[in-house]
C-alpha cells in the first residue's frame, strides 16, 4: 500500500488497530450497532482505509459476527486472547498481545469504533505529526469545565472563584477523547500508549462522541440527522 501520509519511507510500517471484543455491558454487540444503517465498525473502517495511512488494517476480536464484518471491509482479523478480552483488560494488554504476533510493525494507529465521527483527516493530520519524530499522537477535545475537588469542603481544581473564567475569555483544558493513538511500539511494549514527545489533535466537541450507552447511540443517529438536514 502506498502512503499518501505518514513516515512510510523511512522504513516504518505502520498498521491500523480495532479492538472490537464481542462482549459489552452497555450496550450488547456495540461495535456492530447500526447508525446511519451501518454497523459502528464499518464505519469506522472505511474511514481508515479512505485515509490511506495504513499498510495494514486489522481488527482485533474474539467474535465471528465481528470478525465476519471486518473481512467484509477488507480488514485482516487477529483472534486475540482470552485474556485480553474480559471486562477488566486493558487496551494497552490487547494491543501488546497483538503486536507480539507482528514483528514487521513498527508503530500502532488505535482507532476506536464507538467514535463514530472519525475523520480521514484527524489521522492523516496524526500521522503527518508522527512522521516529524513524535512517540505519539492522540486525539483530544477542549473543554471549558470548571472542576471542583471531592469531600465534605470541595475546593476549586482549575480556577479562582474571585476571578471565575468567561468561556470566550478562557482556552479551557484538554481531554482525551478517545478517539485513536498513535503509538511507536517500543512505548507500546512499555505498557504505555503515550511515550515522552506527545502530540495531539484537537477535535471539536461535535466530533468526539463517544458510544457507551444507548442513549449515546441516540445522540449520535440525532446528530446525523442534523447534519443531513433534518431536525432534532
Amino acid at each position: 500500500m502506498a502512503l499518501t501520509t505518514g513516515p512510510s519511507a523511512g522504513g516504518e510500517w505502520v498498521a491500523g488497530l480495532v479492538l472490537a471484543r464481542g462482549g459489552s455491558k452497555g450496550i450488547k454487540n456495540k461495535n456492530l450497532l447500526q447508525l446511519e444503517h451501518k454497523p459502528l465498525l464499518r464505519r469506522t473502517l472505511e474511514i481508515m482505509h479512505k485515509s490511506k495511512c495504513f499498510h495494514s488494517v486489522w481488527v482485533s476480536t474474539d467474535s465471528e459476527a465481528i470478525a465476519d464484518c471486518a473481512r467484509a471491509e477488507e480488514a485482516e482479523v487477529h483472534w486475540r486472547a482470552p485474556y485480553t478480552a474480559t471486562d477488566d483488560a486493558s487496551s494497552v494488554s490487547a494491543v501488546q498481545e497483538f503486536i507480539k504476533f507482528h514483528p514487521e510493525i513498527t508503530i500502532v494507529c488505535l482507532v476506536q469504533c464507538t467514535s463514530p465521527f472519525v475523520q480521514v483527516t484527524y489521522l492523516q493530520e496524526g500521522m503527518q505529526k508522527m512522521a516529524r519524530g513524535y512517540d505519539s499522537v492522540f486525539s483530544v477535545t477542549r473543554r471549558h469545565l470548571l472542576r471542583w475537588s471531592e469531600g465534605e469542603f470541595t475546593v476549586p481544581q482549575n480556577f479562582s472563584p474571585r476571578h471565575r473564567p468567561r468561556r470566550q475569555d478562557w482556552r479551557g483544558e484538554l481531554y482525551e477523547n478517545g478517539m485513536f493513538y498513535i503509538t511507536r511500539v517500543e512505548v507500546l511494549q512499555k505498557g504505555l500508549l503515550q511515550g515522552n514527545r506527545c502530540g495531539y489533535i484537537e477535535v471539536p466537541q461535535e466530533d468526539s462522541l463517544d458510544i457507551d450507552t444507548p442513549f449515546d447511540g441516540i445522540v449520535a443517529q440525532t446528530w446525523i440527522n442534523y447534519c443531513q438536514g433534518g431536525s432534532i
